[in-house]
């Protein structure tokens, strides 16, 4: 009698566990996303010139309850555009500047982190990025998520035209 209450007990907790991970987008993720464009390391090779801009800014998103979550201590990136971060960044993102839910992204190309800058965000959520050659740029800035339980971050996006090595400066707000 006690090893079957024991059984539906389990059963049971199993049960709730896999509703809430189905809940989560832990179980229930969308197909792979098939890219169809390759990699090319030249029409990304800007990137490593030297300019005369900066592209700095800050970045934060709001919780509902109006507390600021800033991007502190985290990793921004300055990525070219391309055709294949073109392809990436919208099966990521969409037309919107915070990353989609549950989207199954296969793994870059190895080569294509060569073709980003990176910096870690100031106690204020605040990046810079010195010596920015003109062209279009995607700025991801990663949002420190307070958890627990697990090291959690939320990446936000904006597109950045530069042009006549005129510096520019973001507010990157998540939303």
């Amino acid at each position: 009698m006690a090893g079957r209450v024991f059984l539906r007990v389990l059963a049971r907790g199993v049960a709730i566990f896999i509703f809430v991970l189905a809940g989560s987008g832990c179980v229930a993720m969308r197909p792979p996303v098939k890219l169809t464009t390759p990699f090319d390391a030249q029409a990304a090779s800007f990137i490593h010139a030297s300019g005369r801009t900066k592209v700095s800014g800050q970045a934060f998103v709001r919780e509902n309850s109006g507390k600021l979550l800033r991007a502190v201590g985290t990793d921004a990136v300055l990525i070219p555009k391309t055709a294949y971060a073109d392809e990436r960044i919208a099966a990521l993102y969409g037309d919107q500047n915070r990353l989609r839910y549950g989207v199954n992204m296969p793994k870059p190309d190895p080569l294509y982190e060569q073709y980003m800058r990176r910096t870690v965000a100031s106690s204020g959520g605040s990046f810079s990025f010195d010596n920015v050659a003109d062209g279009q740029y995607y700025v991801v800035a990663m949002i420190h998520l307070p958890s627990k339980v697990s090291f959690l971050q939320f990446p936000i996006l904006e597109r950045v035209n530069v042009v006549g090595g005129k510096s520019v400066r973001l507010v990157m707000r998540g939303y």
